[in-house]
């Protein structure tokens, strides 16, 4: 599947409510079937049953047509599957009640892409890890030091971007307040992808914007800023989700 066109520059979080036996085209007051939809998206029947049986399985249709406008407007191949698609509580500001939502939360290998699209990326100096140390039961390194590497060609110089992130600022928590499973199976690992995110933001910020990835906000709150008009219109028009995964993000005010 050939990349959607689209800008590669620019990002945020997109968000789709849940709609309980209705097409999103339904919801808007427009009478189009799915298979309408796919057409207009330029989507073959191979290629949704790969997104929607493989790489986003289970996920409400709604869902995975807002990755496929995602990945045009990013300039990107929904197949390569360059982001997730997470549930949210999002919590009405009047009422104080969390709503769930799926959002779009772009992966590390969106911001890897972003960064060789340049032409200027010269890739990364090895990981450093701290001494290991025990946390809420996870034996971890305390930190990970991430260098990524930035032609500058006004300077014609390398330009170094080094990060340090600590585990115990990034790990990801259940609601109980214990490591969630991803964080508790590969610390290493998930660490050491926050810390490379967090570098390639610092060396591409114009390029790759300032939004976080899926694996950074991985037990952490998302904040979206939602009025509570906004909130109602959408409420009525779309619906919620009302299953309750264990490791979601919640966003608070």
């Amino acid at each position: 599947m050939a990349r959607l066109p689209g800008r590669s520059s620019g990002n945020c979080a997109a968000q789709v409510g849940g709609l309980k036996g209705k097409s999103m085209s339904e919801g808007n007051g427009q009478n189009r079937s799915l298979s309408t939809q796919l057409e207009n998206r330029g989507i073959n029947p191979a290629q949704w049953h790969t997104l929607s049986k493989s790489l986003y399985p289970g996920a409400l249709p709604e869902s995975v047509l807002l990755v496929i406008d995602y990945c045009k407007a990013r300039g990107l191949d929904p197949l390569k599957k360059p982001c997730h698609i997470v549930p949210m509580e999002v919590k009405d500001a009047k009422t104080g009640e969390y709503q769930w939502r799926d959002v779009v939360l772009q992966g590390i290998y969106e911001l890897r892409t972003t960064a060789q699209r340049t032409e200027e990326y010269l890739g990364h100096g090895k990981p450093l890890y701290g001494p290991n140390l025990e946390y809420k039961g996870v034996t971890t390194p305390e930190y990970c030091e991430f260098t990524v590497y930035r032609w500058n060609p006004k300077a014609k110089m390398r330009a170094e971007y080094p990060v340090t992130v600590y585990f115990t600022e990034a790990v990801g928590l259940k609601k109980t307040g214990a490591v969630n499973a991803r964080w508790t199976k590969a610390p290493r690992q998930m660490l050491t992808k926050c810390a490379e995110a967090a570098a390639l933001r610092e060396a591409f910020p114009d390029e790759i914007g300032g939004e976080m990835t899926a694996e950074e906000m991985e037990g952490h709150a998302h904040v979206i800023d939602v009025e509570h008009s906004d909130m109602t219109d959408l409420n009525a028009e779309l619906g919620l989700r009302t299953d309750q995964p264990e490791d979601s993000i919640q966003a608070d005010e």
